[in-house]
């Protein structure tokens, strides 16, 4: 379904579930491909997308959500790294393509999937339904959190990496923004998965901190 009027309004999936669906989809890709993954790159590329929620000239879900740019831009990606760039590409199309095309809803909202190819406007969801997108995504989010720990993914975040401080993205371009929002927007269902997400990125930026200002002081 389509439609051809721009759009800057409300989110469908939110950051749980955004992270959670780049993760579960990254990280078994991944292994099948037999190729190590970054865990805060991945996260940071499931979320990406949203980065227009920061510029205000950008609508939500307008050409940062397109599929067409980001096949574009991982074309040299598969070229250089081959195989090992394919979790990532996975991650960066499944939050337009799996969290957001799903659960917006047409007769108001959508994204704009093949942009620049065209301007239009795509949706799938069902205003009679939409209540039931928050209850997937605290599934998604338990089975991120139950994926985390059998990986031992919890317990390599929590050790200094340089790309630690990609996770400054999601952090501020997904979920301080929607805490910053009054009335929240998130609903109340997730506003506990969101304060938990919170804190699990922010535990490995504030390790990096630490470990920065341990080697300067």
């Amino acid at each position: 379904m389509c439609f051809n009027k721009s759009f800057d309004g409300e989110k469908a999936t939110f950051a749980v579930g955004h992270l959670a669906l780049g993760y579960l989809i990254g990280k078994p890709a991944a292994k099948l491909l037999n190729s190590n993954v970054n865990v805060p790159l991945l996260l940071t590329l499931s979320i990406l997308p949203d980065i227009d929620m920061l510029v205000r000239m950008l609508p939500h879900g307008g050409p940062t959500h397109s599929i067409i740019l980001y096949l574009a831009l991982a074309f040299p990606a598969i070229l250089i790294w081959r195989k090992q760039a394919i979790p990532y590409l996975m991650a960066l199309v499944s939050h337009p393509l799996l969290g957001d095309y799903p659960t917006r809803i047409y007769q108001t909202s959508g994204v704009q999937l093949f942009y620049p190819l065209t301007s239009e406007w795509f949706a799938a969801g069902i205003e009679g339904v939409m209540f039931l997108d928050v209850y997937f995504e605290l599934v998604l989010f338990a089975m991120f959190l139950g994926m985390m720990f059998v990986t031992r993914d919890f317990r390599m975040l929590t050790k200094p990496h340089p790309s630690n401080w990609l996770l400054m993205i999601p952090i501020l371009t997904a979920l301080l923004p929607v805490f910053l929002q009054f009335p929240i927007s998130v609903p109340a269902e997730l506003i506990i998965p969101h304060i938990i997400l919170i804190a699990l990125l922010g535990i490995p930026v504030l390790v990096d901190l630490k470990a920065l200002l341990t080697k300067f002081l």
